[in-house]
């Protein structure tokens, strides 16, 4: 196996070479950056490419890392645990440039500005990746996509030439996915829910590279050496193209108010009236039981980003257990108990809200208030059940 991969070294370098030789400028290489398209969520961040292209072989490829198998095995399991595996491809460009195109989104080109020994060692790099040996790799949305690996690709192939203009503001992953998340309410908030403050640190200007535009950018400002560009021409097509994303009319902040005031309407008549809503307590308490679970899950078993999540101080797992107490109320002093533990923990939330180190989605907020309602309503009837 060995011998095979060294053979097939040496025929790469030998075939780009016959390839690049007096080309006279007819081949290169351009990276490909392609617009959101919110339709979904894995798109909605934009995508990128390398295109090399050869004029005189007729040659024009895109080199896709962003291609996953919905047939792989395990591929749902994978995708929970945050262990999915992507690959590399290579497509003809003009087929997936139209592609792209006819979703309605633009196309942005940066031809690079590479001398003949680089653009040798690029086109060797992207053919050996497209082995089926080495076209798999284990994809992290933030730091191992589509745009950071071409990052990565010419930072090895260009080395210690590279030099990236820093793109100014500091910011954090999470900043940087809200700006494109502004239209898919929904999406956004289940990124906030499972992921952890690990997003929220502040990154640097190579870590902004994980979304597309960004790296497009740091890519136009970008110098081989001390004077050369790295890119030497950039075209864009369809500039103009906006999405028009047709969000839910069921915003997370609608339902969440919907729901807080179902819950203060309710409140009043248990208090007023002694009206008991314990179905709905069991159902408010299993949810939230159940997203906890999840998030510890997620914490602990999985590769994803979502380590110390603060959203498990209003998802507690332990409600999962308590919430069939209101079905049928075994011990009122341990459900007062737990009731007033619970809210003192949300509580404390609302009043570290700005001072915790994890940006909580503010959507939420009415969601955890009509909890609390509920919890600290049923402390006072509880009690003054037990009383009477």
């Amino acid at each position: 196996m060995k011998v095979h991969k060294i053979y097939l070294s040496i025929l790469f370098c030998f075939t780009s070479l016959l390839s690049f030789s007096n080309d006279n400028g007819q081949s290169g290489f351009s990276v490909i950056t392609i617009g959101p398209y919110e339709n979904e969520l894995y798109s909605a961040f934009g995508h990128s490419g390398i295109r090399y292209y050869n004029k005189n072989t007729g040659e024009d490829y895109f080199y896709n890392y962003g291609i996953f198998d919905f047939e792989q095995p395990n591929f749902y399991l994978n995708f929970l645990n945050g262990r999915l595996l992507y690959k590399v491809g290579k497509y003809s460009y003009p087929a997936a440039k139209n592609y792209y195109i006819d979703q309605n989104r633009f196309v942005k080109e940066q031809f690079l500005n590479l001398d003949q020994s680089e653009e040798i060692l690029l086109y060797n790099y992207l053919e050996q990746n497209i082995q089926p040996e080495n076209a798999n790799y284990l994809y992290n949305y933030v730091y191992d996509n589509c745009a950071t690996k071409i990052r990565d690709i010419l930072s090895e192939v260009i080395g210690d030439q590279l030099y990236f203009s820093e793109v100014p503001g500091d910011v954090s992953f999470r900043n940087l996915m809200d700006i494109y998340l502004n239209n898919n309410l929904w999406g956004d908030l289940g990124i906030d829910i499972c992921l952890g403050p690990e997003i929220d640190r502040v990154i640097s200007y190579e870590d902004k590279m994980f979304i597309p535009d960004f790296l497009f950018e740091s890519l136009e400002k970008a110098n081989i050496g001390k004077s050369n560009e790295l890119v030497k021409e950039t075209v864009i097509l369809n500039p103009s193209i906006t999405q028009e994303f047709r969000g839910n009319i069921l915003t997370p902040n609608m339902i969440f108010f919907i729901f807080f005031i179902f819950i203060l309407t309710i409140s009043f008549r248990q208090i007023k009236y002694d009206i008991s809503y314990n179905l709905i307590d069991f159902f408010i308490f299993l949810s939230t039981g159940i997203i906890g679970l999840l998030l510890s899950y997620l914490w602990l078993f999985t590769d994803h980003l979502s380590g110390n999540n603060f959203n498990l101080v209003w998802a507690l797992p332990s409600n999962i257990l308590i919430c069939f107490q209101f079905i049928k109320i075994f011990s009122r002093k341990v459900l007062v108990n737990y009731l007033i533990l619970y809210s003192s923990f949300l509580i404390a939330l609302f009043l570290m809200w700005n001072i915790i180190p994890q940006n909580l989605n503010e959507s939420l907020i009415l969601l955890i208030l009509g909890i609390l309602v509920r919890a600290l309503t049923n402390i006072l009837c509880i009690s003054r059940s037990a009383v009477q």
